[in-house]
């Protein structure tokens, strides 16, 4: 965990990056609060808050008497909330930033195309 934002927020994060790679399929059951807090070393109160916040958004539901599964469209609704957030802020920071540089768009573009590809990232 870091400090650059709440505990539970960066729970969230992890629970739905699970999500999105495949970790958790629609109605899988999720590690537990307990494991959460085990695991994380967090307040359970923390795990509780962040599983909380998931089942309001209609990522989680609870399936009574077991746990906490994976709701129909979760992966959806991450992906496209994750990418409204980079469309409309990452990006924004990125040319703010650029600018504030002195790099140019066409600089950018440049750099952008020619790391496309390199390392773990492949957009064929």
């Amino acid at each position: 965990m870091n400090d650059s934002q709440p505990v539970f927020m960066q729970i969230m994060d992890i629970i739905e990056s699970d999500i999105i790679t495949g970790i958790y399929q629609i109605d899988d059951l999720i590690i537990s609060t307990t494991q959460i807090s085990k695991v994380y070393s967090v307040n359970p109160t923390t795990a509780v808050k962040a599983i909380s916040k998931l089942t309001d958004a209609g990522i989680l539901y609870k399936k009574r008497g077991i746990g906490m599964c994976v709701a129909e469209g979760a992966k959806e609704k991450i992906t496209k909330r994750r990418k409204d957030i980079f469309l409309n802020q990452t990006v924004d920071s990125l040319l703010a930033e650029a600018k504030t540089l002195g790099i140019s768009l066409d600089e950018l573009i440049s750099v952008i195309k020619n790391r496309k590809g390199t390392g773990n990232i492949n957009y064929d």
